[in-house]
């Protein structure tokens, strides 16, 4: 088990393997082409920090606090990122989300157009106000998912399941759904379906 000691500062190219920094607060560390594998950051705090071109592999960040933190083409793999405002970091954002745990996740006034989820779980997030145009969402479970003023023209949710939206709170335009989970959608309407 790593020290987390080991994050602060300027980082190229590392590898950290088994890092515990829950509860940690990290500040203005920067860190470009690092992989984190199994490393936990639960609770942590982080402030100023970069990661550019990053891998998370199998880490855990639930409840992760970001604080004008700057993301940008990082990829998160098998990875648990439950509770955490996504919303918050200072306007750089981009990223990859392949087989994580997302759920109660908040994307408010994001443009995440473009983006793929695959295979994550977003049971109870909120995309409000958000940019999802374009996006694709591949075998996702979206249970209980608030959108709200959401964009999703284009939008690809074919494969996944359990969603709902508000034909008049959210916009779609050649959205991509598919039977049996379209019928949820029905549910916009005045109507009886026998």
């Amino acid at each position: 088990m790593a020290d987390s000691s080991a994050l602060n500062g300027e980082h190229e190219g590392e590898t950290f393997a088994d890092i515990v920094a829950d509860n940690t607060t990290l500040n203005s560390a920067d860190f470009f082409q690092c992989v984190f594998r199994n490393a936990s950051f639960q609770y942590a705090q982080l402030t100023h920090c970069t990661f550019e071109q990053c891998v998370f592999d199998c880490c855990n960040l639930s409840l992760m606090q970001l604080h004008s933190t700057k993301i940008v083409g990082t990829k998160f793999m098998n990875s648990k990122l439950s509770g955490i405002n996504w919303s918050s970091p200072s306007g750089v954002f981009s990223a990859s989300f392949n087989g994580c745990v997302m759920d109660n996740c908040a994307f408010v006034s994001m443009n995440l157009s473009k983006y793929k989820f695959i295979s994550c779980s977003f049971c109870d997030a909120s995309f409000i106000n958000t940019k999802l145009s374009h996006c694709v969402f591949e075998d996702c479970d979206l249970r209980n998912c608030a959108f709200h003023k959401t964009d999703l023209s284009y939008a690809d949710l074919s494969s996944s399941c359990n969603y709902f939206m508000d034909a008049e709170s959210n916009r779609f335009h050649k959205t991509k759904f598919s039977l049996p989970e379209a019928v949820s959608l029905l549910s916009n309407f005045d109507i009886i379906l026998k």
